[in-house]
């Protein structure tokens, strides 16, 4: 995509050049030239806008699986307590 927004600088600004050096035999260059400009302008916020919005899903997908991942390793964690403590009324269990 970089080279994509290289490319579509270059010729924004090859734009501005020829537009600059042909306003006085074509005053309507320099109109078409700003339209292209804004219209430009108008497609990147398009796509930044998409692009926000596929960090942000990827973001809240990588918030839920480290909270499932959290949740895991705690069940795992109490899963061990309730087996000490099982084990230890099993061994005091046999030694009585």
């Amino acid at each position: 995509m970089f080279f994509l927004n290289l490319i579509i600088i270059i010729l924004a600004c090859a734009g501005a050049i020829y537009s600059y050096y042909n306003f006085q035999q074509q005053p309507g260059l320099a109109v078409e030239f700003a339209c292209g400009f804004l219209f430009g302008i108008f497609i990147m916020n398009i796509w930044l806008i998409i692009k926000n919005k596929k960090i942000n899903t990827y973001k809240r997908a990588l918030e839920k699986e480290a909270v499932s991942s959290s949740e895991s390793s705690s069940r795992v964690k109490v899963l061990e307590e309730k087996i000490k403590v099982l084990e230890k009324a099993l061994t005091e269990a046999i030694n009585r």
